[in-house]
């Protein structure tokens, strides 16, 4: 794992812990390989997104929140609130970015979403027609 990928896993951690706090529930990591398969970018990057780094282009930051997405909710890392937690990270980033989006519409999405049926491509292009 590369030092990018440790501090995503530690924030991703930290934000579930929070979350869990917050509503009383169980937390926890239930299978680290679900989890580090979240921050383990084709190639060895990482989800850059989240560490603050600018993007140059549109298409990476939703290929990476697209890959996010799929993998946090088809792999369920965290004991509870990974579709929250996919939800909260969502809108962070989006507004980091200074994209306009409808929540209740990305909210709708990520409770809808099946990674049975919609693989990171499809989720990368709903994000990239919704959120600009």
């Amino acid at each position: 794992m590369t030092d990018d990928q440790t501090r995503e896993l530690k924030l991703l951690c930290y934000v579930n812990w929070m979350m869990a706090k917050k509503y009383d529930d169980e937390y926890g990591v239930r299978d680290m390989e679900a989890l580090k398969n979240v921050v383990a970018l084709p190639g060895g990057g990482s989800l850059t997104c989240f560490l603050g780094e600018r993007l140059s282009n549109r298409r990476d930051l939703y290929s990476q929140l697209g890959w996010f997405v799929y993998y946090m909710i088809d792999g369920e890392p965290f004991i509870t609130r990974n579709r929250a937690m996919v939800l909260l990270m969502l809108i962070w980033t989006l507004n980091y970015y200074r994209l306009e989006f409808d929540l209740e519409t990305l909210t709708d999405f990520i409770v809808m979403l099946d990674p049975l049926k919609q693989g990171n491509s499809d989720i990368s292009l709903w994000l990239s027609n919704n959120c600009r």
